[in-house]
C-alpha cells in the first residue's frame, strides 16, 4: 500500500475538517463563497482570458507601469486580497480611455458589475 496522506489531507481540507483550520492558520486564503444556486456563473473559455491579458499587454506596451498595475490587480484578486468590487474600483481609472479593454473586461465580470469609460461622451448607463 502506498502513501495516501496527501490525498487524504486534500479531501479533509475540502470537507472543512480540523486540518483545514490548520491550513488557514498558515495563511491560506479562504475560498470565495459560491454564487447563488439560481444564477450559475457564466464562465468564459480559458483562451479568452489569455487573449485579454495579451490585449492589455499590447495596449499598454509603451506603459510598463500600467501593465504591472493590471497584473497586480489580477494577482490580488486571485489571492483573495480583494473581491470583484476591488477589481472594478482599481481597473476603472486604469482602463479609462481604452473602450476596447473596458468592453472586453466587462465580459468577465459577474452580473451587476460593469466598468465604464467616463472619457467617452454620451449616456453613462449605456
Amino acid at each position: 500500500m502506498g502513501y495516501t496522506g496527501g490525498v487524504k489531507r486534500e479531501r479533509e481540507e475540502e470537507d472543512g475538517s480540523p486540518i483545514a483550520a490548520a491550513s488557514q492558520r498558515r495563511g491560506v486564503p479562504p475560498r470565495p463563497a459560491p454564487p447563488p444556486a439560481d444564477e450559475p456563473p457564466v464562465l468564459l473559455p480559458f483562451e479568452d482570458s489569455i487573449r485579454f491579458v495579451l490585449a492589455v499587454k499590447r495596449e499598454f506596451d509603451g506603459e510598463p507601469v500600467k501593465n504591472l498595475q493590471f497584473l497586480t490587480v489580477m494577482r490580488g484578486f486571485r489571492l483573495g486580497i480583494f473581491g470583484v468590487d476591488g477589481v472594478v474600483s482599481r481597473l476603472q481609472p486604469l482602463f479609462q480611455g481604452h473602450p476596447d479593454l473596458i468592453r472586453d473586461f466587462n465580459a468577465f465580470l459577474p452580473r451587476g458589475y460593469v466598468l465604464r469609460d467616463n472619457q467617452q461622451g454620451g449616456d453613462a448607463d449605456a
